[in-house]
């Protein structure tokens, strides 16, 4: 099968057409992005994946794996279309992209072609692309089909994911549901169950919805614990492990310096127009966003103001190079504000940040996130050389930060490097 891959040099793009290129269809990136579509054709990857690489240079060895900055003249039975819907700055959910690819397909989908939408979108969006189809004359169903069928992976574990996880199709009638499931099974090792598609559009939006909503109840129970911590010995990991210990209705995640990104931050704003009462998805993104601001107080109370500060982790989720919607800036603009200007930012998944050798004499160390890099904590410590530096571990990623240290604070004297330092999580 030919398919096009619209949004093809994305993080969510990209992997998928690798998928594709590999169960044996002809693929062709299509992108705006000229010079990440150049790296791709050259081999490089425009961004960490774990196991791309390799996929790509094999695809690249085939005749059908192409790229292309122009949607015209494509001619494919499949069209998967995965590009970006960020929110504005109202956060308001922005569709017009998508739709204008729509209505530059529309005039030249031919009979029997299969248009996939693979975006998060504001529910009801499907309805709108079957219109614009309408208006160049086609039936949905009848002469072309549609679905769709979001995608649901985690970045950094994308090729295991697309290929494990079950796929949702959301479809108005059957033929578009058995094409669209035809796609997915050329390569899928899990189900498809089918919706409607506003169920599909607000299953995907649940989902990364609930994942929010999970960080943010383990950032509300550390910043209770928190507020215990001046008058009581508390430690909220050990409250978390120990309470879900062989309980079944405790599975709470651990609370997250630096937890959300350009998906799970953006998607309950999807909905809250349409939610009676929309102040728990409100609350999950003060408390999420506002961890940065807490932390910087936090430490302002219990420890003398730094001179140097180094921020660990600078990209929104764990091993990633990812910046994009990560808190970790605006903990770096929480120290400015305080007047706190020596920062340094160790990032060592991107280029464009600070070296190893610049962190020596830090006061304060801060794990925003914890990257595997980072696992030693007796090594950390070696850098920066300062007995009197106090570090800030609230995700408890070190063993010895976990439990024994003031609900996330810890004085370098304190630690103990004969015990283990490996990380937990």
């Amino acid at each position: 099968m030919d398919i096009a891959i619209i949004g093809g040099a994305g993080h969510v793009g990209l992997p998928m057409s690798l998928v594709l290129g590999d169960a044996g269809h002809d693929v062709t990136l299509v992108d705006t992005d000229e010079e990440k579509l150049e790296a791709i054709l050259d081999a490089e990857m425009p961004f960490s994946e774990p196991g791309a690489k390799e996929l790509l240079a094999e695809q690249l060895a085939t005749d059908g794996f192409d790229a292309t900055t122009d949607i015209d003249g494509l001619d494919c039975d499949a069209y998967v279309v995965v590009v970006g819907t960020p929110i504005d700055e109202h956060n308001n959910p922005q569709m017009d992209n998508l739709l204008d690819i729509i209505r530059k397909l529309r005039s030249q989908i031919g009979d029997g072609e299969l248009v996939v939408l693979r975006s998060t979108v504001y529910p009801g969006t499907t309805d709108i692309v079957r219109s614009e189809l309408e208006k160049a004359g086609h039936e949905v169903g009848e002469d072309v089909y549609l679905s769709f069928a979001p995608e649901r992976i985690a970045q950094h574990n994308a090729l295991e994911e697309i290929i494990g996880l079950p796929q949702l199709i959301g479809v108005f009638e059957d033929e578009s549901y058995v094409r669209t499931r035809a796609l997915f099974e050329s390569f899928l090792e899990a189900e498809c169950p089918r919706l409607t598609p506003t169920e599909a559009e607000l299953g995907k939006l649940f989902t990364n919805m609930w994942r929010y909503l999970t960080f943010a109840a383990a950032n509300e129970f550390y910043l209770i614990t928190e507020s215990f911590a001046t008058n009581h010995d508390v430690n909220v990991h050990r409250i978390l492990d120990k309470t879900a210990r062989n309980y079944p209705r405790f599975d709470v995640p651990s609370p997250g310096a630096n937890v959300g990104g350009p998906c799970l931050t953006k998607d309950g704003w999807f909905l809250v127009d349409n939610i009676p009462y929309n102040e728990l998805v409100t609350a999950a993104f003060q408390i999420n966003e506002g961890m940065p601001a807490q932390i910087v107080n936090s430490m302002l109370e219990k420890h003398a103001e730094p001179d140097k500060v180094t921020i660990l982790g600078m990209t929104f989720k764990p091993n990633s190079d990812d910046t994009r919607n990560s808190v970790a800036f605006k903990l770096e603009k929480q120290l400015q504000y305080k007047g706190i200007n020596d920062i340094v930012r160790i990032e060592p998944n991107k280029e464009g940040f600070d070296d190893w050798d610049e962190v020596k004499g830090s006061d304060w160390v801060i794990l925003m996130t914890p990257h595997d890099e980072f696992a030693d904590l007796q090594e950390v410590h070696r850098q920066v050389d300062n007995d009197e530096c106090t570090y800030c571990d609230i995700w408890g990623f070190w063993e010895k930060m976990r439990y024994d240290s003031e609900n996330g604070f810890m004085n370098a004297l304190e630690f103990d490097f004969d015990e283990a330092q490996t990380k937990v999580l």
